[in-house]
């Protein structure tokens, strides 16, 4: 295990190398709103105990990164990405992301041919899968309980049945905040044409993502699939941050390592 702080912002990434003989092509984890590294922590272990080589990675401002978080945009974030590939020199990366993240992956995507596969985890869409957008004013900064988050421990665990209570708690003091600019650009919608993913696509969809308001439902993965040409599954049973935290993470974990030991 080894820690890397890139760029000028300090990107904060945690590298784990696995033992034994190693998957060829790396995989670089990218959160959602309000995330960090952390949220990966299960994928991490199971996949480097599968021989997976992985990058999971702080955007700027959230978790151990630098940078600011007011002002940045899903353009900021792809830079961010695209600073951790080049300065660390990663080779036919797998990039995996989870709900924003799925978004900047599919951006990342777009725009580096080097990219081996991509993995949208209960993905924000693409404009292309939202199927229209709205114009909404963010603050600068904003909370993921100004978007819905429960703040009565009762609700949450009613919300999100598939996570344990000390890992709610857990996510709750580690969530922070995120940026308003690029929260508004998803709600306006970031075109991704079809024509420039290249790389082979598998969207997943959680049964419950929609259980909160800042969830991804299911349809919407299923859409983005069903646009870019990807393939889609569903794991059923799992919360939008649960399919990372919760009772049904394996199932997500499992279902990414058998695809991509299916590509050629």
């Amino acid at each position: 295990m080894k820690e890397h702080s890139i760029g000028k912002n300090k990107i904060f990434v945690l590298e784990n190398n696995p033992q034994g003989e190693i998957f060829k092509y790396p995989l670089i984890l990218v959160h959602g709103s309000w995330g960090g590294h952390w949220m990966w922590k299960m994928y991490n272990e199971f996949f480097t105990e599968k021989g997976f080589k992985t990058y999971a990675l702080d955007l700027r401002g959230h978790g151990r990164s630098g940078g600011e978080l007011a002002g940045a945009t899903m353009d900021s974030y792809v830079n961010d990405v695209d600073a951790v590939v080049r300065e660390l020199v990663i080779e036919n990366p797998v990039v995996v992301g989870h709900s924003m993240g799925g978004l900047v992956t599919l951006m990342y995507c777009a725009v580096n041919r080097s990219v081996k596969a991509m993995v949208s985890i209960n993905g924000s869409p693409s404009a292309e899968g939202q199927g229209g957008g709205e114009e909404v004013k963010y603050p600068e900064v904003y909370s993921p309980v100004e978007e819905g988050m429960p703040t009565d421990p009762m609700e949450a665990m009613k919300v999100f049945p598939d996570i344990p209570q000390e890992m709610l708690m857990k996510m709750k003091e580690m969530l922070g905040m995120e940026s308003g600019a690029a929260r508004s650009q998803r709600k306006m919608g970031i075109s991704v044409p079809k024509s420039s993913i290249m790389a082979p696509t598998l969207f997943i969809g959680t049964e419950k993502a929609d259980s909160v308001p800042f969830g991804v439902g299911i349809e919407k993965s299923r859409a983005m699939a069903e646009h870019y040409g990807g393939d889609f599954l569903e794991i059923k049973g799992a919360t939008h941050p649960g399919i990372l935290m919760g009772e049904k993470w394996m199932d997500g974990a499992k279902a990414i390592a058998s695809w991509l030991k299916s590509l050629k």
